[in-house]
């Protein structure tokens, strides 16, 4: 079933349809909770897959709870988490589309923000919004700052870290990019479909809260994997941005980053100064950011 919280008629809506995914692979701690930060939107056309592999009791009996308000779908144990998303994105059927994880939550109203800026923007074909943390209880704990994005600098590696939880797509982006996350990866498949997305279309920034991602001793960023994955992100824009003709001074600072990372002295001031400076300092790929005044979104400079 498809969640529908709202009597307004998907027809004759003025958001676009949208899909959000939530992989229940691995950790189900804070289940609910993503559950009801979706249900609870009260999106008038949203469309919610959860997807599992039946390997956890706990998640099964949460899930029947709410089976009311999303499509189930099954995955053979022991699928890993990319091969499971592709596995429900090809039976999404939204306009616009998205995933988060069990440790991740969408805020009040997170998903008319998403709606309505698609719908005012015809042409952008993805956002994001600003990073946003919850506490291990799940109370709001962080407001981060947010950045304005391009494709030389991603690939460059002054700042990795696109925030998934609050970052949407056209379905027609996601089907030109390949339409599939690379298993290969692991969990930096999702970077490397930003790689590919960057390929086709610019990323804008929205100054709104959308959703966020719960800090808890399971993220990869609090384990040794974090290392893993942050190593798999170079290669895969290393290779990236060789195949880009010209951007000399982005190549540079790559390799750069990488002399200085094995100096221990060196490192935490090159992190601090010059990869910190890189996505601040305007230049000519800055796009302007999406803001909202009077109730109304435009561009600001």
């Amino acid at each position: 079933m498809t969640s529908k919280t709202d009597s307004s008629s998907p027809a004759t809506s003025p958001f676009p349809s949208i899909t959000i995914i939530t992989p229940v692979i691995g950790d189900v701690q804070h289940l609910e909770a993503t559950l009801r930060s979706v249900i609870y939107q009260c999106y008038p056309n949203l469309e919610y897959i959860v997807i599992e592999d039946g390997t956890r009791n706990e998640s099964r009996e949460i899930l029947q709870r709410y089976r009311a308000h999303f499509l189930w779908q099954t995955c053979p144990p022991g699928t890993e988490l990319c091969a499971a998303l592709n596995m429900a994105f090809a039976k999404a059927s939204g306009e616009i589309l998205g995933w988060l994880e069990p440790s991740e939550m969408l805020l009040t109203n997170g998903l008319h923000v998403i709606g309505s800026v698609f719908a005012s923007f015809p042409d952008i074909e993805w956002i994001t919004g600003r990073p946003f943390n919850f506490s291990l209880s799940g109370m709001p704990a962080g407001l981060k700052h947010l950045e304005r994005w391009s494709r030389i600098r991603f690939l460059a590696g002054g700042n990795k870290y696109i925030h998934r939880d609050t970052t949407f797509w056209r379905r027609g982006l996601w089907e030109r990019a390949g339409g599939a996350l690379a298993s290969e990866h692991g969990l930096a498949g999702e970077f490397d479909l930003f790689v590919r997305f960057f390929r086709q279309a610019q990323l804008y920034s929205v100054d709104a809260l959308i959703g966020g991602y719960r800090t808890h001793p399971g993220n990869h960023s609090a384990t040794g994997s974090h290392r893993r994955y942050n190593k798999i992100c170079d290669e895969i824009a290393d290779r990236e941005l060789a195949g880009v003709s010209g951007a000399y001074a982005a190549k540079l600072f790559r390799k750069l980053t990488w002399v200085v990372s094995h100096i221990p002295k060196v490192r935490s001031l090159w992190h601090k100064y010059a990869l910190q400076s890189i996505y601040r300092c305007p230049g000519w790929d800055w796009h302007p950011r999406i803001i909202n005044r009077g109730d109304k979104w435009i561009f600001e400079k």
